[in-house]
């Protein structure tokens, strides 16, 4: 047991998480935790074997460092799978524990996150003052969710690359020479619609993919982002955007059910999943209908300086579980108006967190047209340190 307390220390120190600022690709996953299960606070942690560190959590709470020893955590991460405490009272393991006897927690779900070694660093967790229940249909979700977390934190673990470099060396923030960024730009809808890309891929093949088409008086349009880097990853993004496009003339709450239908039965896209916004534009009518599958980083601007955030509760297109039904979202856009998305890895050319998509749209607004916008992303991304994909797309209505 010693030893594997050892181990489990290691590889947290290896992570670099441990009092790490927050970062939007792990706060996304918290609040839709939190939206889903309608508790109290939905936080995700890093656990050694002394300290619980809350890297995520709501904005209107301040966990920093809990003992462990006065935790529901420490007991989660011992455990196999999810541990769950209905009432915290009435369980004897943590009645006289502080979560409970001096801050009033009472039901709490945790999902223990390890590396691909197997070694625990983490949870993510629901909490709540009232005592809870999961039903089997909550359980399978938070379970997707946890999926979710550990492959994000796998994603800072140096053992799964053998190429990778500790954290805080300089060798690690180098980009591929070859990674030059690419912008793309069309007119669709006899001119009504402007759409632009940049590409900005952390390696030689990126794991994040956009695309446009028209069909009809229809615009298309979809951003995804895979789960990982490399040829695999990328290679995923590109039968996904294809699959997407071959669906055009379905609505996007069943093309999404087709291509979902689709990936269940290949073997090889069942330990991946990825996050996208999928919409399709009727320029003349106004009507904006689409899917955010875990993405939630898109923004439609408007003339007046309101902003609105096109967002839903889906996960991620691979974990959502069989018997939850997709969310369609709906809006309207007009002559002036900017629809701008873009993966998680531009925030990193901010400050990492949901604000730095709040920053990208108004560097947008100031920039007026994409191309100078997507030329000054460029230079954040050269002046920061972001060790992943970049990719954005503007849709301009004229």
């Amino acid at each position: 047991m010693t030893q594997q307390i050892a181990a489990n220390d290691e590889a947290v120190v290896r992570l670099g998480l441990m009092d790490s600022p927050p970062e939007e690709r792990f706060d996304r996953i918290t609040r839709l935790a939190r939206e889903r299960f309608q508790v109290d606070f939905a936080v995700m942690n890093v656990v050694n074997s002394e300290t619980v560190f809350t890297k995520s959590q709501p904005s209107t709470s301040n966990f920093r460092h809990t003992p462990i020893e006065d935790s529901f955590c420490g007991e989660a991460v011992k455990q196999p799978a999810v541990l769950e405490v209905r009432d915290g009272r009435e369980d004897p393991r943590f009645a006289d524990r502080a979560i409970v006897a001096e801050h009033g927690i009472r039901f709490y779900a945790g999902y223990p996150i390890h590396t691909e070694a197997g070694e625990t660093v983490g949870t993510l967790c629901l909490l709540d003052t009232s005592p809870r229940e999961l039903t089997d249909s909550d359980r399978e979700a938070f379970e997707q969710l946890g999926l979710w977390a550990q492959a994000e934190m796998r994603m800072d673990d140096p053992a799964d690359d053998p190429d990778a470099v500790a954290p805080g060396d300089p060798a690690a923030v180098e980009r591929d020479p070859a990674a030059a960024p690419t912008a793309h730009a069309d007119q669709l809808a006899g001119g009504e619609v402007r759409l632009a890309s940049l590409a900005i891929p952390y390696g030689r093949v990126s794991g994040d993919r956009s695309s446009w088409q028209q069909l009809g008086d229809r615009v298309i349009v979809t951003l995804a982002d895979v789960m990982g880097k490399g040829e695999v990853a990328g290679s995923f993004a590109e039968e996904l955007i294809s699959a997407l496009q071959d669906r055009a003339h379905l609505e996007p709450v069943a093309a999404m059910l087709s291509v979902e239908e689709f990936a269940r039965h290949e073997p090889r896209y069942r330990e991946t999943f990825a996050t996208l916004f999928h919409a399709v534009i009727d320029p003349r009518s106004g009507r904006v209908s689409y899917v955010d599958a875990g993405h939630g980083l898109t923004l439609l601007l408007r003339p007046d300086g309101s902003t609105e955030r096109l967002s839903s509760r889906n996960l991620p297109l691979g974990l959502r579980p069989v018997d939850a039904d997709w969310e369609a979202g709906e809006t309207t856009v007009a002559s002036g108006d900017l629809i701008v998305s873009v993966s998680d890895g531009a925030l990193d050319a901010y400050d990492c967190t949901l604000e730095s998509l709040r920053l990208i749209g108004e560097d947008l607004r100031r920039a007026r047209e994409a191309e100078a916008f997507f030329d000054r992303l460029a230079i954040r991304v050269s002046e920061h340190v972001v060790d992943d994909d970049v990719t954005a797309v503007v849709v301009s209505v004229r």
